[in-house]
C-alpha cells in the first residue's frame, strides 16, 4: 500500500476525527430518544428496544454488519429508523429498507412519519413496490379501446378519473383484467421514446427517483437482491448507489430471497419459443436451420415425455404414502437428453455463424435470441451433471408436457448472498426478525448457527446481538396445550386426521370457535375441512388459492366465532389482533416436507435431521405461534396437536422446541387449558 502524503494523512485523521464525533453524536441522539424524547410523547420504556437501538447505532459507529432477533412487540422497526435517522440528519445520505411484504413497507412508512414528526425531520420516504402494482395507460387504452361492452367501459371510466393501484378504485377489477393493463415488462428508454404518459405516469417517475433520491426507500426483498445482483455484475443498476446502510427485516427469509433471484425456469412453451425465434432469425438472414429443429422437436418431445411419466411415479408413490408434493425431483438419466443438448448447440452455431455476416441486410440485432440458444445449451449442459453446480427440481401447471416447468438454483446460495449482501465494503447490512435463532443452547450465538451458516454473515467484521425477548407476559396471557395420546401424524394419518378433528372440536368448544388452525399440508387442511365443517356450530372457513387472502380474513374477523384453516403464508404473513384470534391450533409440526433442496442441505450436513429439519421446522413453528399475541391486550391459548412434544415422547429435538418458545406456562390437561381460557 502507497503511503500517505503527509497532508493526505492530516485530511485523513481529520475526517475519521470528524466521523467518531458525529457516530459519537448519533448514539447519544438514540439512547436520549429512548430515554427522555419518547416517553413524553407516550411510548413506555422497552429495554429490548432501546437496547437494540443502540447496539444499531454501535455496530454504524464500528462500521459492522449486524444480527439481531427480536421478539413480537419489542417494536423493532422504531430501533432500526431511529439511528438511521439520525444518521441521515447528520450526513443526508439515502437509506434502504427492505421487507417481506407490501403490507410492512406500509407499516414502515407509518412508523417513519411518527418519528419524523417527533424529531421535526423530514427526509423522503419512497415506497418502492413492484411494478405489476401499478396501471400502464398506454396498455389500459389499448385494452379498452377494443372492447366496448358496458362492463369494461364501466371500469375504463372509472380508472380515467386518475389513480394508479388497483386499491385506488372502489370499482372491482378482475385480476383477469388488470393482468392486461398493468405494467408488465418496464423498460425505460422505451418508455421515454415512446410513451405519451410517460410524464404523469407515476412507476415511471417513480424509478426517476429511486435513482436520485437522498432519503429512504421502503422496497421488498426481491428488488433489492435483484439490484445488488445487478451491481455485483456490473450491469445498470435502478436504485441509488449512494446508500450506507441496508436494512434487512423478517430477516429469516432472506436466504430464500437470493435464491429465488438466482433461480432460472424453463419449460416446453419457452424452450419452443426460443427456437422458433431461431427459425425466424435465421429465415431473415438467409439461412435455413428447419432440418434441425425438426430433429429438436422430436428429441424434445421424448425428453418431456420421459419428465411426465417421473411426475405420475413419484405421484403414485406420495399418494400410497399419504404425503404431498410441493418440488419434483428430476432424474437426469434421460436417454434423450444429451442428444437435445447437442442438437440445440448445432443450432446456436448455425444462427451465430450467419449473424456474423457483415452484410447490411443481416445488421438486425439478434443478441437476444442467441443469448437464449446459449442458455438453454448451459441449461441441459448443467442438468446432465452428475456433480452439478445447481439444483434442480420440477414443479407441474397442468397433466401434460405444457404444464411441466425444470428449476434450477445454485447450490451455494449462501456464497451468493454473502457476496450480495457482506462482501461490499459500501454498505453495511442491519439484519433482524423476530424469528432468526432455532437452537437452545446458552451461547446464544450458537442460537444463531442455522442463519449463519445459511448466508454466511460474517463472524469478523459483524455484531451478532444477544436476542431480545417480547416484553408480552406470555405466561399470564396465554397458555400453551400438548397431547400426549395422538397417533403419529405421517406413520398412521387417517387415525391422526380422524382424532386430530376430534381434538379440535373440544378446542373450539373451549373458546367458542375464534380459531386459526395452521397446517403444512393443503390435503391435511382440505381433509380436516371437510370433516370439521359438518361437525361445530361455528363458521369454518378455509384458505382459498382462487380468492383474496384479504377476503377470507375481513370474513373471519368480522364473524368472531368462526374457524379459519390455512396453510403457506398463513404461518407468517398475517395480522389478527383482538378476540376473533384467541385460540391457534398447530396441527402438526411444520418440519420442511421432503424436496430438493432440502435434501441437498441435508446431504451435507453430518446429521440432516437436526441441523437442517429441526432448525426450518422451529424457525416455523416460533412464527406460527407469533400469530396468536400480535399486541399486549392480545389473550388466548396455543395448542399443538402433534404429540412428538408430549412428556412421553423420545423425540431428540423435543427440549429444542420447548426451550425455543417463548410460552413456558403450558400443560397436557384440556381440563386445566379450560379453566386457564375461562380466567382470562
Amino acid at each position: 500500500m502507497e503511503k500517505l502524503s503527509w497532508i493526505d494523512e492530516l485530511l485523513y485523521r481529520e475526517n475519521k476525527d470528524a466521523r467518531k464525533q458525529k457516530y459519537k453524536k448519533i448514539g447519544s441522539d438514540v439512547y436520549g430518544f429512548f430515554q427522555d424524547i419518547a416517553p413524553e410523547y407516550g411510548y413506555e420504556d422497552r429495554e429490548g428496544q432501546w437496547d437494540m437501538a443502540c447496539e444499531i447505532a454501535g455496530a454504524m459507529k464500528n462500521k459492522e454488519h449486524i444480527v439481531v432477533e427480536a421478539g413480537v412487540g419489542i417494536g423493532k422497526s422504531f430501533a432500526y429508523i431511529v439511528p438511521l435517522l439520525y444518521y441521515h440528519k447528520e450526513y443526508n445520505k439515502p437509506v434502504i429498507i427492505a421487507t417481506s411484504t407490501i403490507a410492512l413497507q406500509e407499516q414502515l412508512a407509518e412508523d417513519i412519519r411518527k418519528i419524523e414528526d417527533i424529531l421535526n425531520y423530514y427526509p423522503d420516504v419512497i415506497i418502492a413496490k413492484g411494478q405489476n402494482h401499478f396501471i400502464c395507460k398506454n396498455r389500459s387504452d389499448v385494452f379498452f379501446t377494443m372492447r366496448r361492452d358496458e362492463k369494461f367501459q364501466r371500469i375504463y371510466k372509472e380508472i380515467d378519473k386518475g389513480g394508479v393501484e388497483k386499491s385506488d378504485w372502489e370499482i372491482v377489477i378482475p385480476d383477469k383484467i388488470w393482468n392486461q393493463i398493468n405494467i408488465k415488462e418496464f423498460n425505460p428508454v422505451y418508455c421515454r421514446q415512446n410513451c405519451t404518459y410517460k410524464d404523469e405516469c407515476y412507476y415511471y417517475n417513480l424509478r426517476q427517483q429511486l435513482l436520485a433520491t437522498q432519503g429512504i426507500i421502503l422496497c421488498n426483498q426481491d428488488l433489492l437482491t435483484i439490484n445488488l445482483q445487478k451491481r455485483c455484475s456490473y450491469t445498470k443498476e435502478f436504485i441509488t448507489d449512494k446508500f450506507q446502510y441496508v436494512v434487512i427485516d423478517e430477516a429469516h427469509n432472506l436466504e430464500t430471497k437470493v435464491r429465488n433471484c438466482y433461480t432460472n425456469e424453463i419449460s416446453y412453451y419457452s424452450l419452443t419459443k426460443t427456437i422458433e425465434q431461431a427459425r425466424k432469425m435465421n429465415r431473415n438472414i438467409g439461412s435455413s436451420i428447419d432440418m434441425k429443429i425438426d430433429a429438436y422437436y422430436g428429441l424434445l418431445d421424448l425428453v418431456f415425455a420421459n419428465l411426465e411419466l417421473q411426475i405420475s411415479k413419484q405421484n403414485d408413490i406420495a399418494k400410497a404414502q399419504d404425503l404431498e408434493i410441493e418440488r419434483y425431483t428430476v432424474d437426469n438419466r434421460i436417454p434423450e437428453l444429451n442428444s437435445l443438448k447437442e442438437c440445440v448447440h448445432d443450432i446456436f452455431l448455425e444462427a451465430s455463424m450467419q449473424f456474423g455476416s457483415d452484410d447490411s441486410y443481416r445488421n438486425k440485432d439478434y443478441e437476444i435470441e442467441l443469448a437464449a440458444l446459449e442458455l438453454q445449451e448451459d441449461f441441459f449442459t448443467s442438468l446432465l451433471e452428475d456433480d452439478s453446480e445447481d439444483i434442480f427440481w420440477m414443479n407441474i401447471k397442468s397433466d401434460d408436457k405444457q404444464g411441466i416447468s425444470i428449476l434450477k438454483c445454485p447450490k451455494e446460495v449462501n456464497k451468493l448472498t454473502q457476496e450480495l449482501y457482506f462482501s461490499d465494503n459500501n454498505f453495511l447490512t442491519i439484519l433482524t426478525s423476530a424469528t432468526i435463532t432455532s437452537g437452545n443452547s446458552e451461547e446464544f450465538i450458537e442460537n444463531y448457527k442455522y442463519f449463519i451458516d445459511n448466508t454466511n454473515f460474517p463472524l469478523t467484521s459483524s455484531f451478532i446481538a444477544e436476542p431480545k425477548q417480547s416484553p408480552f407476559n406470555y405466561d399470564e396471557h396465554t397458555m400453551l396445550y400438548y397431547t400426549e395420546h395422538m397417533p403419529h401424524p405421517s406413520r398412521e394419518r387417517k387415525k391422526f386426521i380422524e382424532a386430530g378433528v376430534n381434538e379440535i372440536i373440544q378446542l373450539l368448544d373451549i373458546s367458542k370457535g375464534k380459531a386459526l388452525i395452521l397446517f403444512t399440508s393443503k390435503n391435511d387442511m382440505k381433509e380436516v375441512y371437510e370433516r370439521l365443517k359438518n361437525k361445530t356450530p361455528y363458521k369454518v372457513l378455509i384458505q382459498n388459492e382462487n380468492s383474496s387472502q384479504n377476503q377470507v380474513l375481513n370474513e373471519f374477523k368480522q364473524d368472531i366465532n368462526s374457524v379459519l384453516l390455512g396453510t403457506g403464508t398463513y404461518w407468517e404473513g398475517i395480522s389478527v389482533e383482538g378476540k376473533a384470534l384467541s385460540n391457534l391450533i398447530i396441527f402438526k409440526l411444520p418440519f420442511p416436507v421432503p424436496e430438493p433442496i432440502i435434501d441437498y442441505k441435508r446431504s451435507i450436513a453430518q446429521n440432516g435431521l437436526m441441523e437442517v429439519s429441526v432448525p426450518e421446522m422451529i424457525i416455523k413453528l416460533k412464527q406460527g405461534i407469533g400469530r396468536l399475541i400480535r399486541s399486549e391486550k392480545d389473550v388466548g391459548i396455543v395448542s399443538i396437536i402433534d404429540s412428538r412434544v408430549g412428556d412421553s415422547s423420545n423425540a431428540p429435538y423435543k427440549q429444542i422446541i420447548w426451550d425455543s418458545l417463548p410460552i413456558g406456562n403450558r400443560t397436557n390437561d384440556i381440563n386445566k387449558l379450560k379453566k386457564f381460557y375461562d380466567s382470562l
